[in-house]
């Protein structure tokens, strides 16, 4: 069951980088205004990260529920009843075939929209860690200029903790955009897990390549990188606790496919994204808004 709506206050980090130390009345008023700009621009891309993840899971649902059904097709083809065309030449062949491309044109959609919801995690993460508006010197000294890169090793571009707008200062915006990233690494760390598995069953059988996918292999050139950006990728162990990763992989390993209800499972599992809670999503959201005086959407 989701969580309740109610929205907690935020709170800092349990261990937060040292403050800069206060500055003066003038100087805080340059910063405010260059952060007021970034961290209401980080927080529009974090938005439209949110929305981009969203969009893509919900893409995934099509080509996932099509590959399942025509994987599910074609594996019980051999005991299907053909009537009147069961002595055609070659028609299992044929119907094998046609099948066995449609599930990998739906392997392909599918991983087409898990690319982009790795995508939109990266967006996130980028977002979340460029809170921060440092100060830079101008070449001539006269005019004040902020950066989101660390120039002075005693300023910590968070304005000595003062608040951006209101209430909240950069360590809670950047509390508050921490969460939003847990709570999306968490549920790509079930979705690619299940990912795996459905571009499994499109493997053939018999032949000397690889029949299934453990989690070191990349799903497409580049997702290393990818996912190491945000610290998930770390090595060749699944990243889900032992009971999820016992309970699915051992569902068809070794040499077992899995069976209809599992991979219907499977699809629920997409569907439901289980390990979000969206009204904590969107009560983040809603906490930012009011913070700010604005609207994403």
């Amino acid at each position: 069951m989701e969580a309740s709506t109610a929205t907690p206050t935020p709170t800092r980090p349990p261990h937060p980088p040292a403050a800069s130390p206060s500055p003066s009345p003038s100087s805080l008023r340059l910063w405010r205004s260059a952060a007021l700009r970034n961290v209401r621009n980080q927080w529009s891309h974090l938005y439209a990260a949110k929305e981009q993840w969203v969009a893509a899971a919900a893409d995934g649902r099509s080509p996932a529920s099509e590959l399942v059904n025509a994987h599910i097709t074609r594996r019980d083809l051999p005991a299907t009843d053909l009537g009147v065309l069961k002595d055609m030449p070659g028609i299992l062949d044929k119907a094998s075939s046609k099948l066995e491309r449609r599930e990998e044109q739906y392997r392909d959609m599918f991983l087409s929209c898990y690319k982009n919801m790795v995508r939109a995690l990266c967006r996130l993460v980028k977002a979340s860690h460029s809170m921060r508006c440092f100060s830079k010197v101008s070449p001539n000294g006269s005019v004040a200029q902020f950066s989101e890169r660390q120039d002075d090793l005693n300023d910590s571009g968070d304005g000595g903790g003062a608040p951006v707008f209101k209430w909240f200062s950069i360590l809670e915006f950047e509390s508050l955009a921490q969460e939003l990233v847990e709570i999306f690494v968490s549920d790509l760390k079930l979705k690619r897990l299940l990912v795996l598995e459905l571009v499994s069953i499109t493997f053939k059988e018999g032949e000397e390549h690889q029949t299934s996918l453990d989690w070191g292999d990349e799903l497409y050139d580049g997702e290393s990188n990818e996912l190491q950006s945000f610290g998930l990728q770390s090595g060749e162990t699944c990243p889900l606790s032992e009971n999820w990763c016992g309970d699915i992989l051992g569902s068809q390993r070794p040499g077992n496919h899995p069976s209809h209800e599992v991979l219907q499972v499977y699809l629920t599992a997409w569907l439901a994204n289980v390990n979000i809670k969206m009204s904590r999503v969107d009560g983040i959201f809603e906490l930012v808004e009011e913070e700010m005086n604005i609207k994403f959407s």
